[in-house]
């Protein structure tokens, strides 16, 4: 080879002629001059393989050989991608490739590389799995995968193409698969390895699953629960935690309280003091039995040393105390001692065992046995009964509330010569005396208590309903302060007083005595009054204290007792203070001691005015007056009693306006001389008079006799509307919509009537509404049924929205038929039936379609719904609504905008750009010019196997899809135009005829607006332009037109034309003569 093996080669011509030439495998391809075609091969040094051309004869290059065997032989054609020597070679002189599932004979690996060529197989090196890595050479980036020995893991790196070794995997799986990966979980050395170089699995539960040496790493996963050296008494290492990502419950051995304690375990590097649960650990490490209730390992490092103790010597440190256990393992000094006598009695705590203990009950003061269960037991639990009361202070509580004083233990004993402390008594029981808790400060207020208990002792009590001592039984136990051991005792402390009160006693202070009053202080409360007695003790406050008018209505008392006493009473039935004589005791409130505080507190008329006063006349009376009548004057208005004398001027606004605005109504008090009584009152709210019930005295202004008063004194509304509305109404009128949201104008008879109602909805959907009233209207309505407004006659109240004044405003608002021919469907209520639609879907029957217009009132079912919407005509409407719509331009087959008037339209007619897409696909044309179209102006689509669909003068384009294949216009000769790219960016692999080379070349297409010369396969190209076309007849064709073409005639070796019938023929055809030339030229076949 030139350049290669330092030797001439000889080129070889069209006439024989030889030439010498040197380093023909690096010379470029050249087809030379002449007018021959020979079939030739030369070597792309690029591409490093051997191609055929076409050499012309003469003046070519030495890269020229008559076979491709003699090409390939003489240059290079593989490249060596092997770190060391050659690949190994078939009989073909190439290398043997391979792939990742092939073997190599012994003492090679197949060679992965970037291609088919360098995918090899190389002389092997060794174990891959303990070669080095090795990125190789090259301009690739290949991800791959290698062993990392140290780390026993695969890792990935980027290969460059060439020149790596075996330590070179595709997928982390392979290399996984052929190298041991594993991960070393033990804290000392290395796990016991197999022959695989993988490790020994082991069983944690089985004490022989590893050799005496070593011991079985309880792991997270089995890959990891391995044989790792360094076997020992796992009980007597220390907690470790490990290593690594994972959060794994474990229970290990605390030699300090010698128990078995959880923690987490990361999932590596821990010791043999790992267990899988916690039975496993107990099983392997002897437990401490924890007898105390307060567990050791909850307490610090520094409180967890185990003290001994016995019953005989319960001696234990500071804070501890001995738990006394079925043997001396339990026996132990436990933490957080206390006062077991406050501790909860007879606690049974856990275990197996019947152990009698003592128990005291700090309820009933007294030592009770129990069977003990030997384990987590409380303070509160003895051996014997002796020692359990000689801790805990025995005794019977005598107390009726609390317990008694302490002092040491015990009780503290009282007497003369001991007192209690402050809030408690000396309680005088059958043999022992003690304090207990005061129950009040006077003891003579208190109830009789007999006690509890098996004695009978005589005592003396305070009776404080018969202000007397008297003698009573005591049984010892649970008594009060009142209990006195003689009658003297008693009296000395209580003593009688003469109660005055009629009604029960009289109101006592805190020490138990009558609380006095006078004139010049009311010291009473609120349900007592102050009786004034003859003297200061009988002058005190009663009970059953009444206020105002009652006491006014209470009869004359004389009392009773000798002191004959000048007083003053009032008599309801004369309305006049009198005097009379009272005995000083067991009076009542209507007694005064002078004519004029009679006066003032009960006066001589009844006072009927909710506040103050009322107007009196010169007499002292009360002035009379009327409804409707102005007896009253400025300032005053007239109460309207249930019997004349109770028809007073009151003090406030008058009548009118006070009722008239908002004022609500008083039923008034009980007290009149006539009973209740049905009166009226004005309701601001509904603007009504409604009626209650009057009791006669207290009433306000806003009470009349009847309901015509009423009515004639405040402003009565008549609502004309359907619904309830919010007061005050919001008039309106039908020139100024002043009507707020959710409402609509009324008009009615009057200004009064012509208010703002509820609205109830779309008004051209209601009912027509004749009204209530006297009136005749003439009005409008829209008939939803016939889908015009139609005349009717209102009678003034009671209408609804679809109430029109004119014809014209009914047609504004509720709009003509918007269907462009016919009549809207009708739904089973008779009205026009509403209707969606959304892409090719529609919610109208069959042979109707859904007319969207500017509101819900013309969206609407019309009939005449068509196949294929898209081939009708752009059709604007009818209205004003200026709506913005899309239409389907079939001429440019797009979607185009248009402003749609609201009625009257065709289903050409889309919302939205994506809706008319949707239904009308926009044809994306491929062709230079407008595709072949159906009679019904579609797009006509062709196909790979069906060309011969297109029309005379059309071709079919073979696009990248389905869209893009159709039927272009300027059929012509396909061997006879240029080569054509096109546009676009689809890639497509595509074949055309090259008529300076007379051959079919590969190029790639872009998709659209190429031309004829363009073939999906090199057979299909070689099969329409063969090489000898020029050779063959002129064929006229079958059909019946007249066209001029050109062919050439071999006869006389030129481009002769002739007339085309216009289909059939052969491919000796061209539209040009200029076409004609450049494909037969002066030759017109090849020799």
């Amino acid at each position: 080879m030139c350049g290669i093996r330092q030797q001439h080669v000889y080129f070889l011509g069209g006439n024989g002629t030889n030439y010498a030439c040197n380093s023909r495998c690096t010379e470029p391809m050249s087809k030379g001059e002449g007018k021959f075609s020979l079939t030739r091969y030369y070597y792309d040094a690029v591409r490093t393989m051997c191609f055929m051309f076409s050499y012309f004869g003469m003046k070519g290059n030495a890269n020229n050989f008559l076979t491709k065997e003699a090409c390939e032989l003489e240059c290079p054609v593989w490249i060596n991608p092997c770190m060391i020597g050659e690949p190994l070679l078939g009989a073909d002189r190439r290398p043997q490739q391979c792939h990742q599932k092939s073997l190599c004979p012994e003492e090679y690996f197949c060679h992965i590389g970037y291609n088919d060529s360098t995918t090899v197989c190389c002389p092997s090196i060794g174990d891959p799995c303990v070669l080095p890595l090795n990125e190789g050479n090259g301009e690739h980036k290949m991800t791959r995968w290698y062993y990392d020995q140290s780390r026993r893991q695969c890792q990935q790196f980027i290969y460059k193409g060439l020149g790596g070794n075996e330590n070179n995997f595709l997928l982390r799986d392979h290399c996984e698969n052929t190298c041991p990966v594993w991960t070393n979980p033990c804290n000392n050395g290395e796990p016991i390895l197999l022959s695989n170089n993988h490790p020994k699995l082991c069983n944690p539960s089985e004490a022989d699953s590893c050799p005496s040496t070593h011991w079985c790493h309880p792991g997270i996963e089995s890959s990891t629960t391995v044989c790792c050296p360094g076997r020992t008494n796992a009980c007597n290492l220390r907690r470790i935690e490990g290593e690594g990502n994972f959060m794994q419950m474990r229970w290990y051995f605390d030699q300090h309280t010698q128990q078995c304690i959880q923690f987490i375990y990361k999932g590596l590097k821990g010791n043999a003091n790992n267990f899988i649960s916690r039975a496993h650990c107990e099983a392997t490490c002897p437990i401490f039995i924890d007898p105390c209730p307060l567990a050791y390992a909850s307490l610090s490092s520094s409180t967890r040393q185990i003290f001994s103790c016995s019953a005989a010597n319960p001696q234990c440190p500071r804070s501890h105390w001995c738990h006394i256990g079925e043997g001396p393992e339990t026996t132990v000094c436990c933490p957080n001692a206390g006062d077991p006598c406050t501790q909860l009695p007879k606690y049974i705590g856990i275990g197996v065992h019947s152990l009698t203990r003592w128990s005291y009950d700090p309820v009933e003061k007294k030592c009770f046995s129990f069977q003990y269960r030997g384990l987590k037991g409380n303070e509160n639990n003895f051996v014997s009964k002796e020692a359990c009361e000689a801790k805990c202070p025995v005794f019977e509580n005598p107390c009726r509330v609390g317990e008694p004083y302490m002092t040491g233990n015990r009780p503290q004993i009282c007497g003369p010569q001991f007192s209690c402390p402050e809030k408690y008594f000396c309680h005088i029981g059958a043999e022992h005396r003690c304090c207990c808790l005061m129950q009040g400060n006077d003891p003579c207020t208190q109830a009789l208590e007999q006690g509890q208990g098996s004695y009978s002792l005589q005592r003396w009590y305070w009776n404080a309903a018969s202000q007397q001592c008297i003698s009573f039984a005591y049984r010892g136990l649970k008594g009060t302060q009142n209990n006195f051991l003689t009658q003297q005792d008693c009296e000395r402390t209580c003593h009688a007083f003469q109660n005055p009160c009629s009604l029960g006693n009289p109101q006592l202070t805190q020490d138990g005595r009558p609380l006095a009053c006078s004139a010049a202080q009311n010291t009473c409360s609120s349900t007592y009054w102050c009786h004034f007695g003859a003297v200061s003790q009988t002058t005190v406050c009663c009970p059953g204290r009444v206020e105002g008018e009652a006491i006014c209505r209470q009869p004359m008392t004389m009392g009773s007792g000798g002191a004959n006493l000048q007083r003053w009473y009032f008599n309801w039935n004369t309305r006049q203070c009198v005097p009379f004589i009272y005995g000083g005791l067991f009076g009542n409130q209507n007694n005064f001691r002078t004519l004029q505080q009679c006066q003032q507190t009960c006066p001589s008329y009844v006072n009927v005015c909710p506040t103050g006063s009322p107007l009196l006349e010169s007499n002292g009376r009360p002035r009379p007056c009327t409804f409707g009548v102005d007896n009253c004057g400025a300032g005053y208005w007239c109460h309207l009693g249930l019997v004349s004398d109770e028809y007073q001027c009151c003090v406030g606004q008058p009548t009118n306006p006070a009722a008239c605005q908002g004022m609500p109504y008083s039923v008034g008090v009980l007290g009149s001389q006539a009973p209740a009584a049905t009166r009226w009152y004005y309701d601001q709210q509904t603007m009504s008079c409604r009626t209650f019930q009057y009791n006669g005295l207290k009433g306000n202004q806003n009470n009349f006799l009847t309901q015509e008063d009423c009515e004639s004194t405040c402003h009565v509304f008549i609502n004309p509307c359907i619904e309830a509305i919010t007061l005050p109404p919001q008039q309106c009128s039908a020139n100024v919509d002043t009507c707020p949201s959710g409402t609509f104008c009324l008009i009615g008879m009057s200004a009064e009537t012509s208010i703002c109602c509820p609205s109830q909805g779309n008004p051209c959907l209601l009912p027509r509404a004749l009204g209530t009233g006297s009136g005749f209207l003439q009005r409008w309505y829209f008939s939803s049924q016939t889908g015009s407004c139609q005349p009717f006659t209102y009678t003034g109240l009671k209408g609804n929205e679809n109430n029109f004044l004119t014809r014209e405003r009914c047609e504004e608002t509720c709009g003509p038929n918007p269907c462009p021919e016919g009549r809207p469907f009708l739904g089973a209520d008779g009205r026009p039936q509403s209707c969606n639609s959304s892409g090719q879907s529609s919610s109208c029957p069959r042979t109707y379609w859904c007319h969207t217009g500017a509101n819900e009132l013309n969206t609407v079912c019309c009939p005449g719904a068509v196949n294929n919407p898209c081939n009708l005509p752009l059709v604007t409407g009818e209205g004003t609504a200026n709506l913005e719509r899309f239409y389907f331009d079939s001429s440019a087959g797009a979607c185009r905008p248009f402003i749609y008037n609201g009625i009257k339209g065709n289903q050409n007619n889309f919302l939205t750009l994506l809706a008319c897409q949707m239904v009308c696909q926009p044809l994306q044309n491929p062709c230079i010019g407008q595709p072949a179209t159906t009679a019904a102006g579609q797009v006509l689509f062709c196909s790979s196997t069906n060309k011969d669909t297109c029309p005379v003068n059309f071709w079919c384009h073979i696009g990248a899809n389905p869209e893009t294949t159709v039927c272009c216009p300027g059929a012509t000769n396909p061997c006879s135009v240029p080569l054509s790219p096109g546009t676009g960016n689809a890639g497509l692999q595509r074949w055309y005829y090259n008529a300076d080379d007379r051959e079919c070349q590969p190029f790639q297409y872009n998709g659209m607006r190429g031309n004829q010369n363009n073939f999906e396969s090199q057979a299909e190209c070689a099969r329409t332009c063969p090489e000898q076309l020029c050779l063959l007849s002129i064929d006229r064709g079958a059909c019946g037109g007249r066209q001029t073409r050109y062919a050439f005639d071999r006869q006389t070796s030129q481009c002769v034309p002739f007339e085309y019938t216009g289909c059939g023929g052969n491919l000796n055809n061209f539209q040009t003569l200029a076409d004609c030339m450049a494909t037969c030229g002066a030759l017109g076949f090849r020799r």
